[in-house]
Protein backbone atom coordinates (compact mmCIF):
# COMPACT_ATOMS: atom_id res chain seq x y z
CA UNK A 1 0.00 0.00 0.00
CA UNK A 2 2.82 2.52 0.46
CA UNK A 3 4.46 2.19 -2.58
CA UNK A 4 0.99 2.22 -4.29
CA UNK A 5 0.04 5.36 -2.55
CA UNK A 6 4.06 7.08 -3.19
CA UNK A 7 3.42 6.17 -6.60
CA UNK A 8 0.02 7.97 -6.96
CA UNK A 9 1.13 10.73 -5.11
CA UNK A 10 4.01 11.36 -7.55
CA UNK A 11 2.20 10.95 -10.51
CA UNK A 12 -0.30 13.55 -9.10
CA UNK A 13 2.59 15.96 -8.73
CA UNK A 14 3.87 15.52 -12.36
CA UNK A 15 0.66 16.12 -13.90
CA UNK A 16 0.33 19.24 -11.50
CA UNK A 17 3.78 20.41 -13.30
CA UNK A 18 2.28 19.63 -16.65
CA UNK A 19 -0.80 21.71 -15.74
CA UNK A 20 1.00 24.70 -15.14
CA UNK A 21 3.94 24.46 -17.52
CA UNK A 22 1.03 24.10 -20.11
CA UNK A 23 -0.42 27.37 -18.81
CA UNK A 24 2.36 29.57 -18.93
CA UNK A 25 2.72 32.26 -21.28
CA UNK A 26 3.23 30.94 -25.09
CA UNK A 27 6.93 31.21 -26.49
CA UNK A 28 6.73 34.26 -29.29
CA UNK A 29 8.59 33.43 -32.66
CA UNK A 30 11.60 35.47 -32.81
CA UNK A 31 11.30 37.98 -35.49
CA UNK A 32 12.98 37.40 -38.57
CA UNK A 33 16.02 39.52 -39.67
CA UNK A 34 15.36 41.75 -43.13
CA UNK A 35 18.58 39.90 -44.27
CA UNK A 36 19.82 36.61 -44.60
CA UNK A 37 23.45 37.95 -43.81
CA UNK A 38 23.89 40.85 -41.28
CA UNK A 39 25.25 44.04 -43.41
CA UNK A 40 24.82 42.20 -46.81
CA UNK A 41 22.38 41.91 -49.62
CA UNK A 42 22.13 38.86 -50.96
CA UNK A 43 20.43 38.76 -54.13
CA UNK A 44 19.57 35.76 -56.66
CA UNK A 45 20.38 36.04 -60.43
CA UNK A 46 20.30 33.91 -63.31
CA UNK A 47 23.74 34.88 -64.73
CA UNK A 48 23.30 34.34 -68.66
CA UNK A 49 20.73 36.60 -69.17
CA UNK A 50 22.14 39.79 -71.25
CA UNK A 51 22.16 42.62 -70.84
CA UNK A 52 20.12 42.17 -67.05
CA UNK A 53 22.70 39.85 -65.64
CA UNK A 54 25.52 37.85 -67.55
CA UNK A 55 29.52 37.71 -67.31
CA UNK A 56 32.48 39.47 -69.04
CA UNK A 57 34.27 37.57 -71.90
CA UNK A 58 36.74 36.46 -69.08
CA UNK A 59 33.50 34.91 -67.04
CA UNK A 60 34.67 36.15 -64.28
CA UNK A 61 32.85 39.08 -63.30
CA UNK A 62 29.05 39.76 -63.35
CA UNK A 63 27.80 42.65 -65.37
CA UNK A 64 24.16 43.89 -66.35
CA UNK A 65 21.07 46.15 -65.87
CA UNK A 66 20.19 44.15 -62.59
CA UNK A 67 23.79 43.82 -61.79
CA UNK A 68 24.29 47.97 -61.72
CA UNK A 69 20.88 48.46 -60.03
CA UNK A 70 21.48 45.58 -57.66
CA UNK A 71 24.71 47.63 -56.44
CA UNK A 72 23.43 51.06 -56.47
CA UNK A 73 20.75 49.80 -54.34
CA UNK A 74 23.09 48.29 -51.98
CA UNK A 75 24.92 51.61 -51.98
CA UNK A 76 21.95 53.41 -50.45
CA UNK A 77 21.29 51.03 -48.65
CA UNK A 78 24.84 50.99 -46.95
CA UNK A 79 25.19 47.38 -47.57
CA UNK A 80 27.68 45.33 -49.33
CA UNK A 81 26.06 43.11 -51.84
CA UNK A 82 26.43 39.43 -52.59
CA UNK A 83 24.78 37.89 -56.11
CA UNK A 84 24.03 34.33 -56.01
CA UNK A 85 23.90 32.60 -59.40
CA UNK A 86 20.90 30.56 -59.63
CA UNK A 87 19.18 28.54 -62.34
CA UNK A 88 16.14 29.95 -63.34
CA UNK A 89 13.65 27.17 -63.09
CA UNK A 90 14.80 27.04 -59.22
CA UNK A 91 15.49 30.96 -58.34
CA UNK A 92 11.70 31.23 -56.37
CA UNK A 93 12.57 28.01 -54.65
CA UNK A 94 15.68 29.08 -53.47
CA UNK A 95 14.37 32.55 -52.48
CA UNK A 96 11.24 30.43 -50.78
CA UNK A 97 14.43 28.42 -49.02
CA UNK A 98 16.19 31.26 -47.49
CA UNK A 99 19.51 31.15 -49.95
CA UNK A 100 18.98 34.50 -50.78
CA UNK A 101 17.29 37.58 -49.71
CA UNK A 102 15.57 38.65 -53.01
CA UNK A 103 15.44 37.97 -56.99
CA UNK A 104 16.75 40.32 -59.22
CA UNK A 105 16.65 38.46 -62.53
CA UNK A 106 14.07 40.00 -65.47
CA UNK A 107 11.60 38.78 -63.08
CA UNK A 108 8.11 39.90 -65.26
CA UNK A 109 5.02 40.99 -62.73
CA UNK A 110 2.38 38.18 -63.00
CA UNK A 111 -0.64 37.25 -60.98
CA UNK A 112 0.61 34.10 -59.79
CA UNK A 113 4.27 35.76 -58.92
CA UNK A 114 2.04 38.74 -56.97
CA UNK A 115 0.51 36.19 -54.83
CA UNK A 116 3.08 34.39 -53.79
CA UNK A 117 5.71 36.99 -53.13
CA UNK A 118 6.37 40.64 -52.62
CA UNK A 119 6.73 42.34 -56.15
CA UNK A 120 8.08 45.91 -55.83
CA UNK A 121 6.85 48.46 -58.00
CA UNK A 122 7.94 48.36 -61.96
CA UNK A 123 11.62 48.86 -62.06
CA UNK A 124 12.51 48.68 -66.27
CA UNK A 125 9.61 48.36 -68.87
CA UNK A 126 9.53 45.26 -71.10
CA UNK A 127 6.94 43.75 -73.61
CA UNK A 128 7.48 40.28 -75.76
CA UNK A 129 9.53 40.67 -79.23
CA UNK A 130 10.54 38.44 -82.09
CA UNK A 131 14.08 37.94 -83.04
CA UNK A 132 14.75 36.54 -86.44
CA UNK A 133 17.93 36.71 -89.25
CA UNK A 134 18.33 39.59 -91.61
CA UNK A 135 16.42 38.79 -94.96
CA UNK A 136 15.30 34.99 -93.75
CA UNK A 137 12.46 34.99 -91.94
CA UNK A 138 11.40 38.78 -91.42
CA UNK A 139 7.50 37.67 -92.28
CA UNK A 140 7.47 36.14 -88.30
CA UNK A 141 5.86 39.37 -87.51
CA UNK A 142 3.55 38.14 -85.12
CA UNK A 143 2.96 35.00 -82.57
CA UNK A 144 0.35 34.10 -84.85
CA UNK A 145 2.82 33.09 -88.30
CA UNK A 146 5.35 30.62 -85.60
CA UNK A 147 2.49 28.24 -87.39
CA UNK A 148 5.07 25.42 -88.57
CA UNK A 149 8.11 27.25 -87.16
CA UNK A 150 10.74 26.51 -85.62
CA UNK A 151 10.77 29.13 -82.41
CA UNK A 152 13.97 28.95 -79.84
CA UNK A 153 12.56 29.87 -76.23
CA UNK A 154 13.92 30.21 -72.78
CA UNK A 155 12.30 27.60 -70.71
CA UNK A 156 10.18 28.74 -67.50
CA UNK A 157 9.31 31.88 -68.83
CA UNK A 158 6.43 33.90 -69.76
CA UNK A 159 7.61 33.94 -73.37
CA UNK A 160 7.53 29.71 -73.20
CA UNK A 161 4.02 30.09 -70.81
CA UNK A 162 2.59 31.82 -74.31
CA UNK A 163 4.23 29.64 -76.72
CA UNK A 164 2.94 26.51 -74.87
CA UNK A 165 -0.46 27.64 -74.53
CA UNK A 166 -0.66 28.48 -77.94
CA UNK A 167 0.58 24.76 -78.64
CA UNK A 168 -2.29 23.53 -76.07
CA UNK A 169 -4.91 25.67 -78.16
CA UNK A 170 -3.53 23.26 -81.41
CA UNK A 171 -0.80 25.55 -83.41
CA UNK A 172 1.80 23.80 -84.84
CA UNK A 173 4.85 25.11 -83.46
CA UNK A 174 7.71 23.48 -82.67
CA UNK A 175 9.38 24.68 -79.82
CA UNK A 176 12.90 24.58 -79.45
CA UNK A 177 13.36 25.32 -75.29
CA UNK A 178 16.60 26.05 -73.55
CA UNK A 179 17.86 26.61 -70.04
CA UNK A 180 19.81 30.01 -71.62
CA UNK A 181 18.82 32.38 -73.52
CA UNK A 182 22.32 32.83 -75.10
CA UNK A 183 21.60 28.82 -76.52
CA UNK A 184 18.24 30.48 -78.47
CA UNK A 185 20.53 33.32 -79.97
CA UNK A 186 23.09 30.35 -80.66
CA UNK A 187 20.53 28.38 -82.75
CA UNK A 188 18.92 31.12 -84.80
CA UNK A 189 22.59 32.09 -86.11
CA UNK A 190 23.22 28.62 -86.82
CA UNK A 191 19.35 28.29 -88.52
CA UNK A 192 18.50 25.63 -86.06
CA UNK A 193 15.61 27.60 -85.45
CA UNK A 194 13.20 30.15 -87.14
CA UNK A 195 12.72 32.83 -84.32
CA UNK A 196 13.55 33.29 -81.10
CA UNK A 197 10.38 34.31 -78.70
CA UNK A 198 12.31 36.94 -75.87
CA UNK A 199 11.67 39.73 -73.61
CA UNK A 200 12.39 43.30 -75.52
CA UNK A 201 15.41 44.26 -72.93
CA UNK A 202 17.15 40.81 -74.61
CA UNK A 203 16.02 41.85 -77.97
CA UNK A 204 17.52 45.44 -77.38
CA UNK A 205 21.05 44.11 -76.31
CA UNK A 206 20.94 41.86 -79.54
CA UNK A 207 20.17 44.30 -81.45
CA UNK A 208 23.59 46.63 -80.70
CA UNK A 209 26.70 47.19 -82.30
CA UNK A 210 28.06 43.88 -84.30
CA UNK A 211 24.90 41.96 -83.21
CA UNK A 212 22.87 44.54 -85.49
CA UNK A 213 23.82 42.44 -88.89
CA UNK A 214 22.69 39.49 -87.10
CA UNK A 215 19.45 40.02 -86.25
CA UNK A 216 16.49 41.82 -87.00
CA UNK A 217 13.43 42.31 -84.60
CA UNK A 218 9.91 41.79 -86.59
CA UNK A 219 7.61 42.01 -83.58
CA UNK A 220 7.36 44.22 -80.51
CA UNK A 221 3.51 43.47 -78.49
CA UNK A 222 1.46 45.95 -77.62
CA UNK A 223 1.03 44.29 -73.82
CA UNK A 224 3.10 45.90 -71.56
CA UNK A 225 5.20 42.98 -69.21
CA UNK A 226 7.17 45.41 -66.57
CA UNK A 227 9.83 43.61 -64.41
CA UNK A 228 10.24 43.92 -60.69
CA UNK A 229 12.14 43.15 -57.69
CA UNK A 230 11.27 39.72 -55.79
CA UNK A 231 11.29 39.42 -52.20
CA UNK A 232 9.97 36.73 -49.78
CA UNK A 233 6.61 37.31 -48.08
CA UNK A 234 6.49 38.74 -45.01
CA UNK A 235 9.91 40.95 -45.16
CA UNK A 236 7.91 43.93 -45.26
CA UNK A 237 11.08 45.72 -43.76
CA UNK A 238 13.30 45.32 -47.04
CA UNK A 239 10.46 45.47 -49.23
CA UNK A 240 9.94 49.05 -47.88
CA UNK A 241 13.73 49.96 -47.66
CA UNK A 242 13.78 48.79 -51.51
CA UNK A 243 11.72 50.22 -52.95
CA UNK A 244 13.03 54.10 -51.43
CA UNK A 245 15.93 53.11 -52.77
CA UNK A 246 14.96 52.21 -56.29
CA UNK A 247 12.83 55.78 -56.22
CA UNK A 248 16.00 57.07 -55.05
CA UNK A 249 17.56 55.94 -57.74
CA UNK A 250 15.16 57.37 -60.38
CA UNK A 251 15.37 60.70 -58.68
CA UNK A 252 18.97 61.07 -58.81
CA UNK A 253 18.78 60.33 -62.14
CA UNK A 254 20.91 56.91 -61.97
CA UNK A 255 18.65 54.45 -63.02
CA UNK A 256 18.38 56.28 -66.25
CA UNK A 257 22.03 56.38 -66.66
CA UNK A 258 22.36 52.39 -65.76
CA UNK A 259 19.67 51.78 -68.44
CA UNK A 260 21.54 53.91 -71.69
CA UNK A 261 24.38 52.07 -70.81
CA UNK A 262 22.99 48.60 -70.63
CA UNK A 263 20.47 48.91 -73.59
CA UNK A 264 21.25 51.95 -75.69
CA UNK A 265 18.14 53.38 -74.77
CA UNK A 266 16.01 54.12 -71.69
CA UNK A 267 13.70 51.02 -70.19
CA UNK A 268 12.97 52.92 -66.86
CA UNK A 269 11.10 56.52 -67.51
CA UNK A 270 7.76 56.84 -66.96
CA UNK A 271 7.41 53.75 -64.55
CA UNK A 272 7.74 55.56 -61.00
CA UNK A 273 6.71 59.14 -60.59
CA UNK A 274 8.83 60.73 -57.87
CA UNK A 275 8.70 64.04 -57.38
CA UNK A 276 10.51 64.75 -54.39
CA UNK A 277 13.60 62.60 -52.92
CA UNK A 278 12.48 59.61 -50.90
CA UNK A 279 13.24 58.58 -47.03
CA UNK A 280 15.19 55.43 -47.00
CA UNK A 281 13.95 53.36 -44.03
CA UNK A 282 16.51 51.69 -41.57
CA UNK A 283 16.95 47.77 -42.11
CA UNK A 284 18.21 47.91 -37.85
Amino acid sequence: MKTKRALALLCAAVLVLLLFAGCGPAKKDKPASALITPGVLTIGSEIGYPPMEYTTDNGLDYIGFDIDVGKAIGDLLGLEVKFVNTAWDGIFAGLEQGQYDMIMSAVSITPDRQEKYILTKPYVSNAQAIITRPGADEAINDPSKFEGKRVAVQTATTSADILEEMVANGAKIEIFPYEKVTSCFDDLLLDRADAVFVDSVVAAYYLQGDNAKKFVRTYLSDEPEPMAICIAKGNDKLAAAVEAAVDTLNYNGTMELIAVKNFGEDFTSGLREVTEEPVIPSLD
